[in-house]
């Protein structure tokens, strides 16, 4: 009986070491201390499932209808906090472009954008406003609950192969096609996701 792989073991210890220093960055931050004043925020993605390959932190933030002064008005604070270089605001409520292909699948909603500096390198942080009566995406995902260590291995190393730095995917790939890949459809090679990027909308 073989033991286990040196470089898949690699892999869950990378993603288990991003996801302890995202969470000290938020703790040092006290950034869903402030979010809370004007919304109910919660992590989202990979920050919360464990399955790291980047930098990179998701925030959604409901708010009982979306108040634009209010999101605005957290700018200065956000600007003043300890390791943030960029605050970035964009309106994708009012001001769409789904002309664009790489804009059409944003929410609907105001987002801001941060950038942490760190010793490990730059943190992109992304928050997304939307109202409660509406998801922010309009998704499922599959039950991450029972997923098994080798779901978790496929699930990174596909995300590692796809990594278009700084945090996104190339060919058009997002976050929640590698879950639905591996665990709905029992993707486990590059040569399958392929297959499945190609036909997932068919």
């Amino acid at each position: 009986m073989s033991g286990p792989n040196p470089k898949n073991e690699e892999l869950l210890k990378e993603a288990d070491a991003l996801q302890r220093e995202a969470k000290r960055i938020m703790d040092e931050l006290g950034l869903l201390s402030l979010l809370k004043k004007v919304s109910q925020p919660s992590f989202t993605g990979s920050i919360e499932n464990g399955l790291m390959v980047w930098r990179d932190i998701d925030i959604h933030a409901y708010m009982d209808g979306l108040d634009i002064n209010k999101i605005l008005g957290l700018l200065k604070e956000l600007a003043l906090m300890p390791t943030i270089q960029k605050v970035q605001f964009s309106n994708f409520r009012e001001l769409r472009r789904d002309y664009l292909k790489s804009k059409a699948n944003l929410p609907h909603g105001y987002y801001i954008g941060l950038r942490s500096v760190q010793p490990s390198g730059e943190w992109k942080i992304d928050i997304w406003f939307g109202d409660k009566a509406t998801p922010i995406y309009d998704y499922v995902l599959p039950d991450l609950e029972t997923i098994t260590k080798e779901q978790r291995i496929a699930i990174l190393k596909l995300k590692k192969a796809w990594l278009d730095e700084p945090g996104g995917y190339k060919e058009g790939a997002k976050s929640t096609d590698f879950y639905k890949a591996v665990l709905d459809k029992g993707v486990t090679s590059e040569e399958e996701f392929k297959d499945y990027l190609k036909h997932k909308n068919d």
